[in-house]
Protein backbone atom coordinates (compact mmCIF):
# COMPACT_ATOMS: atom_id res chain seq x y z
CA UNK A 1 0.00 0.00 0.00
CA UNK A 2 3.02 2.50 0.23
CA UNK A 3 2.91 2.79 -3.21
CA UNK A 4 -0.78 4.08 -3.25
CA UNK A 5 0.41 6.70 -0.70
CA UNK A 6 3.35 8.10 -2.77
CA UNK A 7 0.86 8.26 -5.82
CA UNK A 8 -1.65 10.25 -3.83
CA UNK A 9 1.16 12.51 -2.56
CA UNK A 10 2.08 13.41 -5.85
CA UNK A 11 -1.03 14.13 -6.53
CA UNK A 12 -1.47 16.31 -3.90
CA UNK A 13 1.44 18.50 -5.24
CA UNK A 14 0.14 18.04 -8.83
CA UNK A 15 -3.10 19.41 -7.39
CA UNK A 16 -3.92 20.46 -3.29
CA UNK A 17 -7.78 20.29 -4.03
CA UNK A 18 -7.89 16.26 -4.43
CA UNK A 19 -8.67 15.22 -1.42
CA UNK A 20 -9.37 11.79 0.75
CA UNK A 21 -11.81 10.68 2.68
CA UNK A 22 -13.19 6.89 4.41
CA UNK A 23 -16.10 5.05 3.58
CA UNK A 24 -17.62 2.06 4.90
CA UNK A 25 -20.05 0.38 6.45
CA UNK A 26 -18.30 -2.40 8.16
CA UNK A 27 -14.68 -1.35 7.31
CA UNK A 28 -13.55 1.81 6.16
CA UNK A 29 -11.53 1.82 2.78
CA UNK A 30 -9.97 5.42 1.21
CA UNK A 31 -11.63 7.48 -1.36
CA UNK A 32 -10.20 9.84 -3.24
CA UNK A 33 -12.63 12.93 -4.33
CA UNK A 34 -10.65 15.10 -7.16
CA UNK A 35 -12.68 18.54 -7.81
CA UNK A 36 -14.79 18.99 -10.52
CA UNK A 37 -13.56 20.30 -13.76
CA UNK A 38 -15.38 23.76 -14.87
CA UNK A 39 -17.35 21.88 -17.53
CA UNK A 40 -18.46 19.09 -15.11
CA UNK A 41 -19.28 21.88 -12.38
CA UNK A 42 -21.46 23.80 -14.45
CA UNK A 43 -22.90 20.85 -15.42
CA UNK A 44 -24.06 20.02 -11.66
CA UNK A 45 -24.91 23.44 -11.04
CA UNK A 46 -27.08 23.17 -13.93
CA UNK A 47 -28.32 19.60 -12.56
CA UNK A 48 -29.76 21.73 -8.86
CA UNK A 49 -30.79 24.89 -10.48
CA UNK A 50 -33.62 22.76 -12.66
CA UNK A 51 -34.49 20.71 -9.96
CA UNK A 52 -35.04 23.74 -7.59
CA UNK A 53 -36.92 25.32 -10.45
CA UNK A 54 -38.94 22.33 -11.04
CA UNK A 55 -39.78 22.04 -7.71
CA UNK A 56 -40.50 25.63 -7.03
CA UNK A 57 -42.81 25.87 -9.62
CA UNK A 58 -44.86 23.32 -7.79
CA UNK A 59 -47.83 24.48 -5.53
CA UNK A 60 -47.25 22.21 -2.93
CA UNK A 61 -44.17 23.68 -0.97
CA UNK A 62 -44.44 21.94 2.49
CA UNK A 63 -41.29 20.88 4.44
CA UNK A 64 -42.16 17.00 4.18
CA UNK A 65 -42.42 17.49 0.21
CA UNK A 66 -39.40 19.50 -0.12
CA UNK A 67 -37.42 16.69 1.93
CA UNK A 68 -38.99 14.01 -0.52
CA UNK A 69 -37.88 16.01 -3.62
CA UNK A 70 -34.31 16.39 -2.38
CA UNK A 71 -34.22 13.08 -1.39
CA UNK A 72 -35.59 11.67 -5.49
CA UNK A 73 -32.82 14.53 -6.47
CA UNK A 74 -30.12 12.71 -5.14
CA UNK A 75 -31.25 9.06 -5.95
CA UNK A 76 -31.50 9.88 -9.63
CA UNK A 77 -28.50 11.96 -9.68
CA UNK A 78 -26.13 10.37 -7.16
CA UNK A 79 -24.65 7.83 -9.64
CA UNK A 80 -23.48 10.77 -11.84
CA UNK A 81 -22.06 13.24 -9.36
CA UNK A 82 -19.89 10.25 -7.87
CA UNK A 83 -18.28 9.73 -10.95
CA UNK A 84 -17.86 13.13 -11.62
CA UNK A 85 -15.42 13.54 -8.38
CA UNK A 86 -14.14 9.58 -8.10
CA UNK A 87 -12.35 7.08 -10.02
CA UNK A 88 -15.74 5.01 -9.72
CA UNK A 89 -17.74 5.10 -12.86
CA UNK A 90 -20.60 3.07 -11.17
CA UNK A 91 -21.83 5.68 -7.95
CA UNK A 92 -24.07 1.94 -6.96
CA UNK A 93 -20.79 0.36 -5.96
CA UNK A 94 -20.07 3.40 -3.45
CA UNK A 95 -23.58 3.62 -2.43
CA UNK A 96 -23.60 -0.08 -0.92
CA UNK A 97 -20.36 0.80 1.08
CA UNK A 98 -21.04 4.14 2.58
CA UNK A 99 -23.37 5.90 5.52
CA UNK A 100 -25.12 8.76 5.29
CA UNK A 101 -23.36 10.28 7.45
CA UNK A 102 -20.32 9.75 4.78
CA UNK A 103 -22.66 10.85 2.07
CA UNK A 104 -23.07 14.29 3.51
CA UNK A 105 -19.14 14.26 4.02
CA UNK A 106 -18.30 14.20 0.83
CA UNK A 107 -21.24 16.95 -0.35
CA UNK A 108 -19.42 18.75 2.07
CA UNK A 109 -15.68 18.78 0.44
CA UNK A 110 -17.57 18.55 -3.17
CA UNK A 111 -19.01 22.21 -2.12
CA UNK A 112 -16.52 23.36 -0.35
CA UNK A 113 -13.62 22.36 -2.96
CA UNK A 114 -15.57 23.36 -5.91
CA UNK A 115 -18.06 26.76 -5.01
CA UNK A 116 -17.39 27.67 -1.50
CA UNK A 117 -13.54 28.58 -2.53
CA UNK A 118 -14.38 29.70 -5.76
CA UNK A 119 -16.90 32.07 -4.17
CA UNK A 120 -14.47 33.39 -1.71
CA UNK A 121 -11.80 34.07 -4.91
CA UNK A 122 -14.47 35.50 -6.87
CA UNK A 123 -15.43 37.99 -4.04
CA UNK A 124 -11.97 38.64 -3.60
CA UNK A 125 -11.30 39.76 -6.92
CA UNK A 126 -14.58 41.35 -7.24
CA UNK A 127 -13.21 43.70 -4.54
CA UNK A 128 -9.59 44.24 -6.07
CA UNK A 129 -11.36 45.41 -8.82
CA UNK A 130 -13.74 47.75 -7.95
CA UNK A 131 -10.66 49.35 -5.57
CA UNK A 132 -8.74 49.80 -8.57
CA UNK A 133 -11.82 51.57 -9.92
CA UNK A 134 -12.43 53.58 -6.84
CA UNK A 135 -9.00 54.40 -7.15
CA UNK A 136 -8.67 55.68 -10.46
CA UNK A 137 -12.10 58.18 -9.89
CA UNK A 138 -9.59 59.54 -7.17
CA UNK A 139 -6.74 59.97 -9.22
CA UNK A 140 -8.80 61.93 -11.78
CA UNK A 141 -7.20 65.69 -12.15
CA UNK A 142 -8.63 67.91 -9.46
CA UNK A 143 -10.55 71.10 -11.38
CA UNK A 144 -8.55 74.04 -10.75
CA UNK A 145 -9.88 75.99 -7.78
CA UNK A 146 -11.62 78.90 -9.04
CA UNK A 147 -10.89 82.47 -7.39
CA UNK A 148 -12.65 83.54 -4.30
CA UNK A 149 -15.97 85.73 -5.52
CA UNK A 150 -16.46 86.74 -2.30
CA UNK A 151 -16.90 90.56 -2.66
CA UNK A 152 -16.43 93.22 0.31
CA UNK A 153 -19.73 94.12 2.29
CA UNK A 154 -21.87 96.60 0.49
CA UNK A 155 -22.45 99.74 2.40
CA UNK A 156 -25.59 101.00 0.51
CA UNK A 157 -28.68 100.03 2.73
CA UNK A 158 -30.56 96.96 0.80
CA UNK A 159 -32.91 98.11 -1.33
CA UNK A 160 -31.57 101.36 -2.43
CA UNK A 161 -30.56 101.58 -5.99
CA UNK A 162 -28.18 103.17 -7.75
CA UNK A 163 -29.08 105.78 -10.54
CA UNK A 164 -29.29 104.66 -13.99
CA UNK A 165 -28.09 107.40 -16.48
CA UNK A 166 -31.93 106.97 -17.85
CA UNK A 167 -33.53 108.25 -14.07
CA UNK A 168 -31.63 112.03 -14.44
Amino acid sequence: MPEKTDAMQDEKRLNPQITETDIGVRSLRTITIYPLSMADQIKMTDLITEALNAFFLQENKEDIVFVSFIIDLIKKNINRILAMVTDVKKGDALLSDMTNYQASEIAKIIYEVNYESVAKNLKSLFEKVGNIFRSERLLQPFVKPTPSTDSMPSTEEAGEKEESQLDS
